[in-house]
């Protein structure tokens, strides 16, 4: 039995769903992926869920109405490089239609977190994007913070979702000591996890590669159970239900992950994780 789930994109034009129900083990999200043509549009329905869309490269427009209004009107965004610039993003309630048209081409990737009631519409610019860049060394990151934690940046825009980015030095980690939100403690709550990688090093060829690593440990700090899912491609996601999880940068390559978490449907927001306490004395590199 695997605990975490590598899933590759078919490359489908319009509306991708990637991981769901259906096909993981993911109780309360799911993961998508949107893909336009130069001229092409693409108009649908939200149902039993709400959605963050995060542009990761080309341009485009956006409608979205809901109770019978149209709430935001041609909202448009841009997007070269996701590892030098930051996101535009769309937060879609249930029970809302979403229109979409590109000029140049598009791809966007969207989390969905299982629910029938949302907030309201809401677009989200680049200069609406918390960026930091703690740590030192191979620790240090930027984090880019779109739709926060509770008490976060723009933590109030959602239900549901708590969606971000991070982008590594060359061969850093991120997230790194791992973390993991399983249980209802003082210390962490129940929340699955998704992330999605890009990849890219200095080769000729700019192909590079990352690990990422989950597993558990009990009460006493036994390994329960390993796994490392080796990515060398920029059209993948992961589904992590449980356990610790981080990632790593193979030597020379950089790491963009787009993550997203969302919790139980009749709970509140909620975001506490518990550290792998093993590695906390270097918290001093980190921060």
């Amino acid at each position: 039995m695997s605990f975490t789930k590598v899933y590759k994109f078919q490359n489908l034009k319009g509306y991708e769903s990637v991981i769901s129900k259906g096909n993981s083990e993911m109780t309360h999200m799911g993961f998508a992926r949107i893909l336009l043509d130069a001229g092409e549009s693409l108009e649908y329905d939200v149902v039993g869920q709400e959605q963050a869309i995060v542009l990761q490269s080309g341009d485009f427009t956006a409608w979205v109405e809901y109770q019978g209004k149209t709430v935001l009107g041609g909202v448009s965004g841009t997007r070269g490089s996701v590892y030098d610039d930051l996101p535009t993003a769309l937060y879609v309630p249930p029970k809302a239609k979403v229109k979409i048209t590109s000029k140049n081409g598009m791809e966007a990737r969207v989390f969905t977190a299982y629910c029938e009631e949302g907030n309201a519409p809401y677009f989200c610019p680049p200069e609406n994007v918390e960026e930091g860049e703690p740590g030192e060394y191979i620790y240090k990151r930027k984090y880019r913070f779109i739709f926060g934690q509770p008490g976060k940046h723009n933590g109030e825009i959602t239900k549901h979702l708590i969606v971000g980015e991070s982008v590594s030095v060359p061969g850093g980690w991120i997230g790194f000591p791992a973390h993991r939100h399983d249980y209802w403690t003082e210390k962490e709550c129940v929340l699955d996890e998704i992330f999605s990688f890009q990849v890219t090093s200095g080769a000729p060829d700019g192909l590079g590669g990352l690990m990422q690593h989950g597993y558990d440990l009990s009460a006493e700090g036994k390994k329960l159970w390993d796994e490392v899912n080796v990515i060398e491609s920029s059209d993948t996601a992961v589904a992590l239900p449980v356990g610790f999880h981080t990632t790593v940068a193979l030597p020379g390559s950089t790491v963009y992950l787009l993550w997203g978490l969302a919790g139980e449907e009749d709970k509140e927001k909620t975001y506490r994780v518990q550290f792998d306490e093993r590695y906390s004395w270097l918290e001093g590199c980190l921060y």
